[in-house]
């Protein structure tokens, strides 16, 4: 056997190990939702845009229900192991939340609870992304065996994959196959996997790296590529015509209009209480970010970079000026990043991890302690379920914590973009 599927076994062996016992319950949940519902038959675009509204109503605030906000493409690929998961007999809905529509309490004060099952459903539901980390370690083992075991055994990856439950390694494995097929002139199956990537649509910053090395190549290689682009989209064009307001709300008014949060400076906007300040301050960044942006892809035209660096950088700029940073979003271009500048791969890796283990708070935790602890007859903020490290000991030592490591990690990615574009 090859070592690079043994690498790749060892990291499936080492993520099914981890899977049934930790998660973030909200992520986790929301997938459980996201597949119950549909299997039921319902548009989940207008579950979430109904409960927003709700929310919104409840509270006062325009504030949104924090439920499926992704293009299709996931529903499809986690419900043929949601089916299996109930074909083996398991509890429809194993994580459950007491007064599951309570108003502003479904956000704040969340008592959750579990069924028996919830430990094979976390193993089961997190299989697609578990799978997309081993098909990462392949791939990397076929050019280097010591990156794909640096991939293997990242206490990162496997946090983000297996622990928490994210689908980031997807969007990773689309990107690399996207790549791998560009290099080898399959234009359309490109197209069909960046497409793929855009199950979480900030990987929308790297297509017009896409574009450009396609153009370089001849209008039919533009064309193949966005045909296959095309055809990716079939299902989010099929879900944005059954109900167009739904789906816009929930996959982008959301994103456009969410509160500054994770690894960014632009966090400390929400304890500044002054909205005329929070503008000015947010109208600067957004016009920065944009020159940066532009110069950034200018840069790349110009010097001709490769597509693979050109992906790296732009989805480099997204972790260093998006206002909302969360952990999970740099395991789309680590193993990328792993490939060009092992050093600051890793380097990022650390902060990234650092941070993740101050925001996750209980819910990582959370199945053991609630199949042991009835959490219906305990009131819980969720500050502190959510992880804020800050409110369990004091009001500012987490937030400061946190947006000490944004600023750094800020940093280190803007020298790593410069770095990765130098002539």
């Amino acid at each position: 056997m090859e070592k690079a599927l043994k690498l790749a076994l060892v990291a499936l062996a080492i993520r099914l190990l981890v899977a049934p016992f930790l998660g973030h319950l909200w992520d986790v949940k929301t997938l459980q939702e996201t597949a119950f519902y549909t299997i039921k038959g319902y548009n989940v675009y207008e579950l979430v845009y109904t409960l927003s509204r709700k929310v919104s109503e409840a509270s006062g605030q325009p504030i949104f229900y924090e439920g499926y906000a992704y293009p299709p493409h996931l529903i499809i690929i986690i419900l043929p192991f949601y089916i299996l998961y109930l074909a083996l007999g398991g509890d429809p809905q194993p994580i459950k939340v007491s007064e599951a529509i309570a108003g502003v309490s479904l956000l704040y004060e969340l008592q959750f609870y579990l069924s028996k099952d919830v430990f094979l459903f976390l193993a089961i539901i997190k299989m697609p992304m578990i799978l997309a980390d081993s098909a990462i370690v392949y791939l990397l083992g076929r050019r280097s065996e010591r990156l794909a075991a640096i991939y293997a055994l990242s206490p990162y990856s496997i946090f983000i994959t297996a622990a928490w439950g994210m689908f980031d390694s997807i969007v990773a494995l689309a990107l690399i196959l996207s790549i791998l097929f560009f290099e080898r002139g399959r234009y359309v199956l490109s197209g069909i996997a960046y497409g793929l990537s855009l199950v979480k649509i900030y990987s929308l910053v790297a297509l017009p790296v896409f574009l450009l090395h396609a153009r370089n190549r001849g209008f039919e290689a533009l064309k193949s590529f966005i045909a296959g682009l095309a055809l990716s989209q079939a299902p989010t064009l099929a879900f944005l015509a059954l109900n167009p307001e739904a789906f816009m709300y929930s996959v982008v008014v959301f994103h456009l209009f969410r509160q500054p949060s994770g690894l960014t400076p632009l966090r400390m906007l929400n304890v500044a209480e002054n909205t005329t300040l929070t503008m000015a301050a947010s109208t600067i960044h957004t016009l920065v970010s944009l020159a940066v942006y532009i110069l950034i892809l200018a840069t790349m035209y110009r010097r001709n970079v490769d597509l693979k660096v050109g992906v790296a950088a732009t989805l480099l700029y997204f972790q260093a000026f998006s206002k909302v940073v969360h952990e999970q979003y740099y395991l789309s271009v680590y193993p990328i990043l792993l490939e060009l500048r092992p050093r600051e791969a890793r380097v990022l890796e650390y902060i990234v991890i650092a941070y993740g283990l101050v925001s996750v708070g209980l819910f990582l935790a959370a199945p053991t302690l609630l199949f042991l602890v009835d959490f219906r007859i305990l009131e819980l903020h969720a500050s502190i379920v959510y992880g804020d490290i800050g409110y369990i000991t004091t009001s500012l030592v987490g937030p400061l914590i946190a947006t000490l490591l944004s600023i750094v990690a800020f940093t280190v990615t803007l020298k790593t973009i410069m770095n990765l574009l130098k002539p």
